[in-house]
């Protein structure tokens, strides 16, 4: 059986992985977007909205910092 102490304490645990998460995956999808030519800030930002959703979100734009093979 579980009593509320225990509902309750899942709940923090729960909270605190979310937590942990999101802000994981608040400097990682800034990181990758810096090496992909976009700003650390806005996709830092981005990822506090979206949590970690961003970090495939980055992989559809395009890399601002690959060589244009032949155009330039």
């Amino acid at each position: 059986m579980s009593t509320n102490v225990d509902v309750a304490f899942d709940a923090y645990v729960l909270f605190t992985l979310l937590t942990v998460a999101t802000i994981a995956s608040m400097y990682l999808a800034g990181r990758i977007a810096e090496r992909r030519g976009r700003r650390f800030k806005i996709w830092a930002w981005i990822a506090a909205m979206i949590g970690p959703l961003a970090l495939p979100l980055i992989f559809l734009f395009p890399n601002l910092h690959r060589k244009n093979a032949g155009h330039g």
